[in-house]
């Protein structure tokens, strides 16, 4: 996983408009200020940069239980090793 980790991360800094510090696997999913828009910009980015299909319900949260970066990272880490 490190070799994409850090650019996950940076899709992810790219979009997070509420983060105040530095961005890691422990920072919470709601201090990124993240909007349903952004969450469409950071699947597209991700699906084209990693070249994976990443499974999406606008009528759905995105995040599920997911509570922290990491959490989103390792949900990315297994949708890529399944390709």
């Amino acid at each position: 996983m490190a070799e994409y980790e850090a650019s996950l991360l940076e899709i992810i800094k790219e979009h997070a408009v509420g983060l105040t510090g530095e961005l890691n696997r422990d920072t919470p999913i709601a201090d990124l200020g993240i909007d349903s828009f952004s969450v469409v910009e950071i699947i597209y980015e991700i699906e084209e940069k990693l070249n994976v299909e990443v499974p999406f319900n606008a009528n759905e949260n995105p995040f599920g239980d997911m509570a922290t970066v990491g959490d989103l990272l390792d949900a990315l880490d297994k949708l890529i090793k399944k390709k």
